[in-house]
């Protein structure tokens, strides 16, 4: 993969929400940051489709 421009983003949740974006991303078997960017994407599109 090439290299990015990275940066650093914190937000806060309940334990539980943390626990179900952990179990999201592992169903996929992706990072809990790839599963954000794969939304933060399809969002994007569907946006600039409306």
């Amino acid at each position: 993969m090439p290299e990015r421009n990275m940066v650093n983003l914190t937000i806060t949740m309940t334990r539980e929400e943390s626990m179900a974006l952990k179990q999201l991303a592992l169903d996929k078997d992706i990072t809990v940051s790839a599963l954000i960017r794969l939304w933060l994407q399809e969002y994007q599109k569907t946006e600039v489709n409306e």
